[in-house]
Parts: structure tokens; C-alpha cells; sequence
């Protein structure tokens, strides 16, 4: 009898070994698994984001990718983002913004129903509007699978892009007399807008030239499927290769 008992609390103890073994491979494997899908979806919004404004065999004169319906564009929610560049490799025409349903120049991401999501390459978009498009289902494409991790977040902003004003006349990159500078401070428009924070009081001429330095950055947070407990909000920041120069 003794021995059957010493057995029992024996059994039981490796059991519960067992089991909290089981429970905590469970956890570490969706905690890899939320990690490994939040960074790889992170990865490819940065990389792809950096694009925008690419213009193929560039010329003197204005940039077609950063025009007022090309430019990139963040939704007034901060959870969508459309913009545009010169998409060689998937063919249509260099320095030409295509936007048929076989060539386009046109991308995106958003979030929408726990998932972020990528505008399907058939979206067929003339325009970076962000009204539309970030509210139709039809055109957008899962990044991230619903059946591992829940998305609960997705923020976009500009904070932190810069703008400079000038008469190309007259300045003088070391006198800032100049010129006018200015970094954005909050919210999601172009720094180069009048009504971006941050922006002057007195806002310069439309006649002057304005460039912008373009930062873009990104919140997302997701928890797993597996254990809703595990919830875990990663922070990314692109710097768009190329500036945008508005002439008047």
C-alpha cells in the first residue's frame, strides 16, 4: 500500500511537470510566432514605403509620383496609407504613373477586421485619395493570417518630416534668413501643408519653392490567437528616399 502511494504522488507530480511543461512550450511557441509575423509584416511596410515617390529615368521638371493625387497619403483615422512610384518591375511604362488593372502604380496598406491588409494589385486606383479606397473591401488583400494573430492597432503618422521654404534666387543655405524650416509635431499630413502641426503662423508664398523631407511612422499591435494574453506592439520608422519638391 505504502508503495502504491509513493507511486501515486510519484505519477501525479510528473504530470504536472508534464503539463506545465506542455503549457509553457505552447506559450513560447505563439509568442515566436506573433513576434516572427508582427516583425515580417513591419519589415515589409518600411521597404516598401521608403519607395514612394521613385521616379524611373528622372528628368528636370515635376515629379509625376508626388503630384497632389500621387503623393503619399495617410487616412484622417492614421490607419491607411496609399502612395505611389515608379513600379518597373512590374511593368507599364517608366516616368508614367500607370493605373490600369494590369499595370499600376498605385499602393497601400491598411487595417481592416484584425488584419493588416495590402492594396491588391488589380485595385485599378488613378488617385492616392485615401477616402474610397481605404473603405472598400474589394480592392485590398490579407497581410497577415487571421488564423494566428489578431491586429488591434495600426498607426500611421508624419511627426518628425521636415519642410524648408525658399526663393531659389535668394538662398542661402547658411543664412537661414532665407528660408523658412520647420519640423511637424503631431497628426498625419504633409509637413509641407499649411495645416500641418507644426507648420508657421504666417505661412510662406505660394511662389516660393518647397521641399519635404518625408518621416513616416508606424505602430502596430497585435495579440495571438493561440493566447489572447500575449499581446505584444511593435514600433517602425521609415524615411522615404525621396524628397518631395513642390514649384510653384
Amino acid at each position: 500500500m505504502v508503495g502504491m502511494v509513493v507511486s501515486l504522488i510519484v505519477l501525479w507530480g510528473l504530470s504536472s511537470v508534464y503539463l506545465n511543461f506542455s503549457r509553457g512550450s505552447q506559450i513560447t511557441t505563439a509568442a515566436t510566432q506573433l513576434n516572427q509575423d508582427m516583425r515580417a509584416v513591419m519589415d515589409i511596410m518600411v521597404n516598401d514605403i521608403r519607395r514612394a515617390g521613385f521616379w524611373e529615368n528622372a528628368t528636370k521638371g515635376a515629379n509625376p509620383f508626388t503630384t497632389i493625387t500621387t503623393n503619399l497619403e495617410i487616412s484622417t483615422s492614421g490607419n491607411c496609407i496609399l502612395y505611389s512610384y515608379d513600379a518597373t518591375f512590374a511593368g507599364g511604362t517608366p516616368g508614367v504613373v500607370d493605373s490600369s488593372a494590369t499595370f499600376m502604380d498605385f499602393f497601400g496598406f491598411r487595417l481592416s477586421g484584425g488584419a493588416v491588409q495590402t492594396l491588391a494589385p488589380t485595385a485599378n486606383l488613378v488617385s492616392t485619395s485615401t477616402g474610397t479606397p481605404c473603405g472598400t473591401d474589394a480592392v485590398w488583400e490579407n497581410l497577415t493570417d487571421q488564423r494566428a494573430i489578431t491586429v488591434t492597432a495600426l498607426t500611421l503618422d508624419t511627426i518628425g518630416s521636415k519642410c524648408v521654404s525658399y526663393l531659389p534666387a535668394t538662398y542661402d543655405q547658411a543664412d537661414a534668413t532665407t528660408f523658412t524650416a520647420w519640423t511637424t509635431t503631431g497628426g498625419s499630413l504633409q509637413a509641407c501643408s499649411p495645416a500641418a502641426l507644426g507648420a508657421p503662423v504666417t505661412y510662406p508664398a505660394a511662389s516660393n519653392t518647397f521641399v519635404e523631407t518625408r518621416k513616416i511612422n508606424i505602430t502596430l499591435t497585435a495579440q495571438s490567437k493561440a493566447d489572447p494574453s500575449l499581446v505584444r506592439t511593435l514600433n517602425g520608422t521609415v524615411l522615404v528616399r525621396n524628397n518631395r519638391v513642390i514649384t510653384p
